[in-house]
Parts: C-alpha cells; sequence; structure tokens
C-alpha cells in the first residue's frame, strides 16, 4: 500500500505544478529575464488564434498529465495486487490508454488547425530576422516580445565585439535564456519549443546561431565601404527616378499633350443633343488634357512610391519601413481580392437575378408591344392600356428585384448602409408626394380612358390636341400650336371633354355652331335653307345627319341665327368653321342679300307700329 500512495503523491504534485497558470510561474522569474509590460487581452483580435492555440497546447499538456496519473495509479495498484485483480486492473489500464490516445489525438488536430491560423511576429536586427514568435506570455503578445527581444538584440549587437564577445545559453528552470555577458537577450519558454516541435536546449541553441549571425551580419553593415556602396545604390535609385520622371514629362508633353492639340477638331468635334450644344470642342480637348496631366502626376506618385522602399532596403535600419509602405499598397489589395473571391457566391446571385428579371421585362414588353399595335387581342383589355400596364408592372419588377438584391449587398446589414437607405427613403417620401399624385393619376387617367393621343379635347381653359401622355403630366398643342403641359392630378380633378370620340366611325359626329346675324327684312324661310346649303358646300361637314338651323335671338338689330352642322373631324374646327363663313357670303352675295344690319331710329307719336318694309 505504502508505494501507491508514494506514486499518487508524486503524480499529484506534478500535476499541480503544471497546472499552475503561466503568470504564477512567471513570478519566479527574475525580473532581468523579461521586464513586465503593459497586459495585452487575451482575444486580442490581431492575434486571437496564437492565444487559442495556447488555450489548446495548455489543454494537451493537462491531459497528457492527467492520463499520466491515471496510469501511474493504476500501475502502482497492479504491482500491489494479487493475479486476479491484477489482471482486472491490466484490462481498465487498456481500456483507460485507448481511450486517452483518442482524446489526445483529438487535440493535437485542434492545436494544429489554430496553429495554421495563428500570425507570427518577427524580432529584427536590421533587416534579418532573429527570431519567429507565435506564442504569447501572460504579460506579453507575441508582437510586443518580438519588439522586446529585437531592442534587447540591437542594444546587445552595438556593444558586441566577434573576436572576444560571444553569447550564452543559462536554463533558469522556467525558461532557457539567450544571454549576452548577464543580460537575457532572448527567453525560450515550453510554449515556443512545444510550437517549433522540438525541446528548449534544441531550440534554443539554434536561435542562438541565428542571433550570431544577424550580429554579424549588422557589424558588417555598419563597414566603410558596406556603407559607401549603400549611399552608391540610392544616389543610382535617385537618379533612375529622376530620369524616369524627365522621361514622363517628356513623354505626356511633347507627344500625348501635341497629339491632343494637333487633332482636336478631328477628335473632339463636341457632344450635341438635338439642337442644343452640351460640350464645345474646346471644353472637350481642356477636358482631355486636364486627364493627360491628372494620369502624369498619377506616374509620378506611382513611381515614387515604387523608389522609396527601394532607399528604405538599401539601409539596415530603415529596411523594415520598406516591408511596411509596401504592405499599406500590397495589404489592401489581397484584403480586395480576398474580399471579392468571398463576395463571388453573392455577386453571381445578384447576376442570376439581374438576367432573370430582364428577359421578364422583355418579354412583357414584347407582350406590350404586340396587345399595342393589335397584333394580340385579349378580351377586355384595350390596346391603349397596354403601355401603361407594362410601365407600372416594370415599376413593381424593379422593386421586387431591389429586394432581392439588397440583403445580398457587401455590409447591407450595417448600421451606417441601413441608416443611409433610411435617409434616402425618408427624403423621397417628404419631396415626392407630388409626384407620386401625379403618378397615380396618370395610371386612373389610362385605365379610364378619357382620351388618346390625336384627341381634340378641352380641360378646363385648355383646348386643342393631346400630342403627348406620360406616367405625371399630359401636353396639348392648341390651335395656335403652343403646346401646353396639364399635370396628371389637374385633370383627374376637373372636367375633361373629348370631342373626337363623338366624331368617331360610331357616333354622328361633332356639331359645330356658327352664329349670323341677318336684318329683319329676310324672312326666316329664306335665311334657313341658305345657311344650310352653306354648310353643306362646306369641306368635311357630313350630309347626314342634316345641317339645322336655331333662331337663337332676336335682337335690337338683327335676327341671330345659329347654323349646326356635323363633322367627323373636330381637329379642324377652325378651318371648317371658315369655310362655312365664306360660302355663305357668296350664297348671300348671290341672292343679294346685304350682310348690313341697318339701325332705325323711330320717334312715334303713338299713331301706329312702325316695322322694317
Amino acid at each position: 500500500m505504502r508505494p501507491t500512495l508514494l506514486y499518487a503523491a508524486y503524480a499529484l504534485s506534478v500535476f499541480c505544478l503544471s497546472a499552475l497558470p503561466a503568470s504564477a510561474q512567471d513570478r519566479g522569474k527574475s525580473n532581468a529575464a523579461e521586464p513586465a509590460a503593459a497586459p495585452t487581452a487575451p482575444d486580442s483580435i490581431a492575434y486571437k488564434y496564437n492565444y487559442a492555440a495556447v488555450e489548446q497546447i495548455n489543454g494537451y499538456i493537462n491531459d497528457s498529465l492527467a492520463a499520466s496519473i491515471r496510469e501511474s495509479l493504476i500501475i502502482a495498484q497492479i504491482a500491489s495486487s494479487d493475479s486476479a485483480s491484477g489482471k482486472s486492473l491490466k484490462a481498465q489500464l487498456s481500456r483507460l490508454r485507448a481511450a486517452d490516445s483518442v482524446k489526445l489525438a483529438a487535440r493535437k488536430r485542434a492545436i494544429d488547425s489554430v496553429k495554421q491560423r495563428a500570425l507570427p511576429a518577427c524580432a529584427m536586427l536590421g533587416g534579418d530576422t532573429v527570431m519567429t514568435i507565435y506564442a504569447p506570455t501572460p504579460t506579453l503578445s507575441p508582437q510586443e516580445r518580438a519588439a522586446l527581444y529585437g531592442d534587447r538584440v540591437l542594444r546587445a549587437a552595438k556593444a558586441f565585439s566577434p573576436k572576444f564577445d560571444t553569447l550564452g545559453i543559462v536554463d533558469n528552470g522556467l525558461s532557457v535564456d539567450i544571454v549576452f555577458g548577464e543580460t537575457p537577450l532572448i527567453n525560450i519558454t515550453a510554449l515556443d519549443a512545444y510550437w517549433a516541435g522540438k525541446d528548449r536546449d534544441t531550440l534554443a541553441n539554434a536561435e542562438r546561431k541565428r542571433v550570431l549571425a544577424a550580429v554579424a551580419a549588422y557589424k558588417k553593415s555598419l563597414g566603410l565601404w558596406n556603407v559607401l556602396r549603400m549611399v552608391g545604390l540610392s544616389i543610382a535609385v535617385v537618379a533612375a527616378l529622376v530620369a524616369l520622371f524627365i522621361l514622363v514629362s517628356r513623354v505626356f508633353r511633347k507627344i500625348i499633350d501635341r497629339k491632343i492639340i494637333d487633332n482636336r477638331e478631328k477628335w473632339f468635334r463636341g457632344i450635341r443633343f438635338r439642337n442644343i450644344e452640351i460640350l464645345t470642342s474646346e471644353k472637350l480637348t481642356a477636358a482631355a488634357l486636364f486627364v493627360s496631366k491628372a494620369l502624369r502626376y498619377a506616374l509620378y506618385l506611382v513611381l515614387l512610391y515604387a523608389a522609396l522602399p527601394m532607399l528604405f532596403a538599401i539601409f539596415p535600419a530603415t529596411r523594415h519601413l520598406a516591408g511596411l509602405l509596401f504592405s499599406w499598397i500590397a495589404d489592401p489589395i489581397i484584403s480586395m481580392g480576398e474580399g471579392f473571391v468571398s463576395y463571388l457566391p453573392n455577386l453571381l446571385r445578384i447576376a442570376v437575378i439581374i438576367i432573370v428579371m430582364r428577359y421578364i421585362l422583355k418579354l412583357l414588353r414584347y407582350i406590350s408591344m404586340e396587345i399595342e399595335s393589335g397584333r394580340l387581342v385579349i378580351p377586355k383589355f384595350y390596346p391603349d392600356w397596354a403601355r401603361a400596364t407594362f410601365n407600372l408592372l416594370r415599376i413593381f419588377i424593379y422593386a421586387f428585384t431591389v429586394v432581392l438584391v439588397f440583403p445580398l449587398l457587401p455590409d447591407s446589414e450595417s448600421s451606417v448602409f441601413k441608416g443611409v437607405s433610411v435617409f434616402i427613403g425618408v427624403l423621397f417620401s417628404i419631396g415626392s408626394s407630388s409626384v407620386i399624385s401625379n403618378m397615380m393619376a396618370g395610371l386612373v387617367i389610362t385605365y379610364m380612358r378619357s382620351f388618346k393621343i390625336g384627341d381634340r379635347i378641352k380641360v378646363g381653359d385648355v383646348y386643342g390636341d393631346v400630342v403627348e401622355k406620360t406616367l405625371f403630366v399630359v401636353r396639348v398643342q392648341t390651335i395656335k400650336k403652343e403646346v401646353i403641359t396639364v399635370p396628371n392630378s389637374s385633370i383627374l380633378s376637373a372636367n375633361v371633354v373629348n370631342y373626337s370620340t363623338a366624331a368617331g366611325e360610331g357616333g354622328p359626329g361633332v356639331v359645330i355652331a356658327v352664329e349670323f346675324s341677318v336684318c329683319y327684312d329676310v324672312a326666316w324661310e329664306r335665311a334657313h335653307p341658305l345657311l344650310i346649303e352653306a354648310a353643306l358646300g362646306a369641306e368635311h361637314i357630313l350630309p347626314d345627319p342634316t345641317p339645322f338651323v336655331f333662331t337663337k335671338e332676336l335682337s335690337d338689330f338683327a335676327v341671330i341665327y345659329s347654323l349646326r352642322a356635323y363633322t367627323r373631324r373636330p381637329d379642324l374646327y377652325a378651318v371648317i368653321c371658315s369655310n362655312i363663313n365664306r360660302n355663305v357670303l357668296d350664297i348671300f352675295r348671290r341672292e343679294g342679300i346685304e350682310m348690313l344690319v341697318p339701325q332705325y331710329r323711330s320717334i312715334r307719336n303713338g299713331e301706329k307700329p312702325v316695322r322694317p318694309e
């Protein structure tokens, strides 16, 4: 029984020591080994996979120790038991080892998966890497460890003499340190060794060689010949940059700009829309020269940005800036490329949606054109409804497309995107109330079939022919060739008189009324037939129904007759009235009837009435 207790006590002490957090172990380290720094949040965004890998590694170590403790306890029991119970304990040990093996294998797979996504941090000396760090410590992130070790190695390199100095390796229990004299430069922890797949001593020896090589290269870079070489390379880079600036300037000024000026009459003839000149040739030429100048300066910036990393890479102290400048360009490009690749599925969905909606619109447009032309007849669906119905369906399809595409847009779920969308919607709803009312009125007018293009109508004080109908306005051309724009909402709220509807083939025609004043000495029995004859002689007057005359008024000096005649051309109202008036003049002259209306003034004494003879 005593060996079992000894094994149990030993295993438990080992397990408790290994289970101590790294921060508690670090308290036993000397402050000179690694000074305290500001703590880094374990959920740091940049190195979150590094921290996750450390957690998995600690879990693996704890599971391994726990498995060792259990095996030690069972082995101790087997050693002190009889044969019957020993056989049962051996079977239990086999099952335990199999379960622990599966569990530890799963841990290793998890560790390998997270390690592949972890970010490295490099401790640098000049342009050389002295150590690549993945594992954080309780007080320092990988990036902070790299900066600390790089600063230590730089200070040591300045005082290092290859002939008299060397680097040592000291094992202080919790870490293996690479030291210069008594100053620790790099601390190799158990996590570093596990991450590299080596033991601490092997990793420390390898890192020591890297540090010595980096220090030797750093010392060599400070030699006179190397300094002269770096200065010469810098002068060469600057000279090449100046030469390229001069070359680009001459190409643009002497060739491109001159070509633009010499061929401005041929290349830039201006942009016109109907009779309106939007952009003249001079403005287009100036715009082309401006674009040429902008491209020239853009090339200057590209050349300068390409030369700066070269200059920084020449000198060891600034080589890290070369990588930084390159990353400013490369990182956004790589990020955009990765974002584009990850967005490709949504982009393909958007493309499919747009293509399907486009062909649906083409099909609807074809059907509407067939209905409008009369080649396709749908019962109780009038041809003049086709265009308006297509426009209405097109609006709904566009809205439905936006609803489908919107969730697939990048950052569509962000609060900024939603805020801008709501703001635009509020502006549209506030500022488009009259537009919406006119559009709805246009739809109602279309389906009411109050008039169509070419009809002679009267809306309020506007009288003329309809020349254009849209969702928002109707344009009417008067007999004076004036085009008046009437909002659809005004038409919907007013009375519309359509003269062309009654003038159609199915109706008797439109009545044209012309008034004449005839003196009292012409009997109405004589005046009526003559006026009817004048109406029938005018062009575009229908013989059936027959024109007729009303004796409208007996005025003070003449009888006022109203001639009414039917026509199917209300659009020629003024011409028809003119022809009728001309015919009345001719007929009355032929019959010897004067168009004068005499005025009589009679002073009566009350004896008898007086009337014209």
